[in-house]
């Protein structure tokens, strides 16, 4: 009785050890694909193209910079993202077991996440409250980034909502060498 047990219990742990070894990598160079991608929110007084102070595409630190370039380095609980956004850039790092990390937020603030795996796509929760002119602003943000199965083209899809409403963007990058 104790063997056929046992080997349940082994099967189910080299199952699921299978199941995160198959968990896509996103490491390496990735590029901005303008012509898939959304276009970046105009510019203007803060309307709902502001972007929050998230590290995902088109947002960047308290701007409407859009991420151009970035190089990831995956590791097995943790994401380092460095990021190019014009002539500036900033690295932000991502725990992937839940739970939270720490950025730099908008306004000086701390811009804290929670990163988890939802089948193949990492999805990253989080939220900024800052001291604006108008008072205290929170934005709350979450990002669905996913890998083609070629492991060619990773597409990032980040809501935002804040006080002015709710803000979609998908951003497409093409890996390169």
């Amino acid at each position: 009785m104790m063997r056929p047990m046992l080997a349940a219990a082994a099967a189910t742990i080299v199952m699921a050890g299978a199941a995160v070894a198959q968990r896509p990598d996103f490491s390496g160079n990735w590029k901005l694909n303008t012509e898939k991608s959304d276009p970046p929110p105009q510019m203007g007084g803060g309307g709902p193209g502001q972007r929050p102070g998230g590290a995902g595409p088109g947002g960047g630190r308290g701007g409407m910079m859009t991420v151009s370039e970035m190089f990831i380095t995956q590791l097995s609980s943790r994401m380092m993202i460095d990021q190019k956004m014009g002539e500036r850039s900033q690295t932000v790092s991502y725990n992937l077991d839940g739970t939270e990390s720490r950025n730099p937020g908008m306004m000086g603030t701390e811009f804290v996440t929670t990163s988890t795996w939802v089948d193949n796509t990492i999805v990253t929760k989080g939220k900024n409250t800052f001291k604006s002119p108008m008072g205290e602003v929170t934005i709350e943000t979450t990002e669905i980034r996913s890998l083609s199965e070629d492991g060619k083209t990773m597409t990032i899809e980040m809501t935002s909502i804040s006080p002015r409403g709710t803000l979609t963007r998908k951003s497409v990058y093409d890996r390169s060498s």
